[in-house]
């Protein structure tokens, strides 16, 4: 009986301090010995728009409403999640596409490492599938003066897709907890 309660003592705070730590991340206060390097502090931002610079990466046509497109360039919805000041460690993330009725349509895993260097901070990728974790892709290691980094997810929404004109959501989740919920809407063209 006392191992029984002791491990349910164990757990609960292992699940609360996990719970209180993202609720202090997400506040930007999190400040530990490891954490020196977030003085600007954690911020997180969804920037939505419709076409990436094929020779410059920039980010075009950005805003939070997007009309239903045939052309091969204009097919997709692109989402960066922004994150700046990141806390050293190991992060779950997960990108998550909501339709207008508020059910997931996809969702897309990473498992992101921060680390701190001699020449700065290092950040790991390494993407997994919920169907197959094992199943997995490393993106190339980043290295930088500060603790950050950009997650990236597209939605097609080509008119074959037959997507449902609406207001859509894309959401970010840090160790299991929302960090950011961007609302946007899908229109169809006028076909009159």
């Amino acid at each position: 009986m006392t191992r029984l309660l002791l491990c349910a003592l164990v757990f609960i705070c292992v699940v609360g301090c996990g719970q209180e730590d993202v609720a202090n991340i997400r506040a930007g206060a999190l400040l530990t010995a490891e954490t020196t390097a977030t003085e600007a502090g954690f911020n997180a931002e969804v920037v939505l728009c419709r076409r990436i610079g094929s020779k410059t990466g920039k980010r075009i046509a950005i805003g939070d409403s997007f009309v239903e497109n045939p052309k091969k360039k204009n097919r997709y919805i692109h989402a960066f999640l922004d994150v700046t000041g990141a806390p050293l460690g190991v992060h779950q993330i997960h990108l998550v596409w909501i339709k207008p009725e508020g059910k997931e349509m996809f969702r897309k895993s990473a498992e992101v490492t921060v680390t701190e260097t001699t020449e700065g901070f290092a950040t790991d990728v390494i993407w997994f599938k919920a169907e197959d974790l094992h199943d997995r892709d490393a993106d190339e290691t980043r290295l930088g003066d500060s603790p950050d980094f950009t997650l990236y997810a597209r939605l097609n929404v080509a008119p074959r897709k037959e997507r449902v004109p609406g207001e859509y959501a894309f959401r970010a989740y840090w160790n299991r907890e929302l960090l950011v919920d961007k609302a946007f809407i899908l229109e169809t063209p006028d076909r009159s």
